[in-house]
């Protein structure tokens, strides 16, 4: 087990909770381990009626994997043991989703990346007033994952709209509040801030669907969701064929904050992993389950993992801060789809 995750059983409830506050709750292997064996002890448990996973940081539910330790390892030519990490993490993924008894996530503050992945994966997601989530991946040079290839295109009702949704959280990253969380679907139930954990223990003692109804909030309580102002612009933008059609749509429409801030974040990132993405988020709308996505998520990962732009990445971002990458290509037109193609077909 790892230090940084606690398990117990209190009352009705298994109650997983994130404890690595100075790293936001970033999922190392072992942390994942613990996950999957907690979940594992709580399907084993005929008296827990669900489980429950919280933080206790103020500031973040997990912002994600531990992006510098996979980078030393991609560094140093050691892709094994990033595919370990990512084989585990996804099939802790996988448990979330497929659990016998509803799985609840608590959201409060930043999640993003494989915090998504413990959360979005399970049945329901209780996301606070103050929540920050994204999937900022193609900004390092990797791919949206954790099963993000499943619940992305399956937003907003699925269909053409939830791939357009998809597409355009995926390669820009977006940030998120709880009201376009609750708008897209990725949150399911608002909570009020101070409530989190008298609501975790009305869980406990009188069960989930008591507890939502005691402490759930109206939706429209959240404020306003910048993805819902601009829906239909993201379904023309994001429908289109190719990353250098939604580009040329952008700059033919209107010129406001949302057009200039979503141009922006669509050309400073990894023109790979912008591809990648589209073809991998392409894929998962048509995919037949989560298992299906997380196959292509590992396949396509460790194919860009191994490459140059996710080293490059990780340092302008996360150890340099200098957000200055020099990406190889440095255009769309030069991005090799065929490659990411092939990576995709061998899942």
């Amino acid at each position: 087990m790892s230090e940084f995750v606690i398990s117990r059983r209190e009352g009705r409830m298994q109650h997983i909770v994130l404890d690595r506050p100075k790293a936001l709750n970033s999922l190392d292997l072992p942390m994942c381990q613990a996950l999957h064996t907690a979940l594992n002890e709580a399907s084993e448990d005929s008296g827990v009626e669900v489980v429950v996973t919280s933080s206790t940081s103020e500031k973040a539910f997990c912002a994600g994997g531990d992006i510098r330790a996979l980078r030393d390892a991609a560094a140093a030519g050691d892709h094994q043991t990033n595919r370990t990490f990512f084989s585990e993490e996804y099939e802790m993924d996988l448990a979330y989703h497929t659990h016998r008894v509803p799985t609840v996530a608590v959201i409060h503050g930043v999640a993003m990346g494989g915090g998504l992945g413990i959360s979005i994966n399970g049945s329901h997601r209780v996301v606070t007033k103050k929540v920050m989530m994204a999937m900022p991946e193609t900004a390092i040079g990797f791919i949206p994952d954790v099963g993000a290839s499943h619940f992305l295109p399956r937003l907003c009702g699925g269909g053409e709209r939830g791939l357009a949704v998809a597409i355009f959280l995926g390669t820009t990253g977006m940030r998120m509040n709880s009201a376009d969380a609750l708008y897209t679907g990725l949150g399911t139930h608002l909570i009020d801030n101070d409530d989190q954990e008298a609501f975790i223990a009305a869980i406990g003692a009188d069960g989930l669907d008591s507890a939502l109804e005691r402490f759930g909030r109206d939706k429209s309580e959240a404020g306003e969701s910048a993805v819902e102002a601009n829906i239909d612009r993201i379904v023309d933008v994001f429908s289109r064929d190719t990353a250098q059609d939604m580009v040329a749509a952008l700059e033919a429409g209107e010129p406001d904050e949302w057009a200039t801030a979503t141009l922006e974040m669509f050309r400073s990132h990894c023109p790979t992993s912008v591809i990648a993405t589209i073809e991998l988020l392409r894929a998962g709308a048509k995919a037949a389950d989560l298992r299906e996505c997380l196959d292509n998520e590992l396949s396509l990962g460790g194919w860009i993992t191994a490459r140059p732009d996710f080293v490059e990445g990780v340092r302008a971002v996360v150890i340099d801060k200098d957000r200055n990458p020099t990406w190889n290509p440095t255009d769309f037109d030069s991005v090799d789809v065929a490659a990411i193609r092939s990576a995709l077909a061998d899942a």
